[in-house]
Formats: C-alpha cells, structure tokens, sequence
C-alpha cells in the first residue's frame, strides 16, 4: 500500500467538462510520473476511474478507463480551439491546448450504460479546465 501512495507526486484539480452535456465531466485529482488519474463523473455521481498518460516517443496521448471488470483505452487528440496539436508539430503549444476528444471513449461506455447524454458527450470535445495547463499540469 506504501508504494501505491508513494507514487502520487502531486494531488491537482483538474477538470475536463463536456461541450455537449455540461454535467459530464473528468476530474482528475492525482498526477503520477507519467499519468494523471481521476473519474469520469455525471454530476456527482461518479461513472468509473480515467486516466490519461502523456505521450511518448512512440505513441500518443492516451485514455483509460475501468469500471468493475470493464477496462478500456483510446488515444487523446488535443486542440488549441479547432487547431490539432501534435507532439511534432510547433505551431500549437501544448501549454496552448483548450480542447480534448476520447476517440473511442463513447462505444466503450455504451458496455456499461445506455444513458443517451452520457454517451453523447463523450463522443464529443471536452473544454480543458483552468486548473490544467492545456496539455500539461499547472506546476505548483
């Protein structure tokens, strides 16, 4: 158990809302080295445990989420307004970044709920909150 807290290097606040359905939202509450974790939440009521991880040399930003035995994972696209930001790029700063789509998020939630405003808005943007720093974490 030590080690599992011992690995939170920072708790944030960190919200992701909906564009679509106001009352979706991802809250992400720990950063890790190389992940933050949190929930995704229906008001108050929380839907299952999200994370996202940072992108690597390899591959690109990335979700997760689980709930009970259901796990799932997608890729991350990020924007500054309607402008794509990409790690190769230098036009749009990951500071910069405002806007997040799940790819994939909606047709995994459909697994563990039929509720039509939850699966809308997760196919849709959600807006980066102010206690983020666009694609990174606002340093303390």
């Amino acid at each position: 158990m030590f080690l599992l807290l011992s690995e939170i290097l920072q708790q944030i606040d960190c919200r992701l809302i909906s564009e679509d359905i106001n009352q979706v939202s991802i809250l992400l509450k720990e950063r890790h080295q190389d992940r933050l974790e949190g929930t995704l939440l229906y008001g108050e009521k929380k839907i299952g445990i999200f994370k996202t991880q940072k992108p690597t040399d390899n591959k690109n930003s990335t979700w997760h989420f689980e709930k009970d035995e259901n796990h799932a994972s997608g890729e991350i696209v990020l924007f500054k307004n309607y402008k794509l930001w990409h790690k190769l790029q230098s036009e749009v700063l990951s500071k910069e970044v405002n806007r997040a789509l799940f790819i994939g998020l909606t047709s995994s939630l459909e697994l563990i709920s039929s509720d039509k405003n939850l699966l809308k808005a997760s196919s849709g943007f959600f807006k980066i909150g102010d206690g983020c720093y666009g694609g990174k974490i606002k340093k303390v």
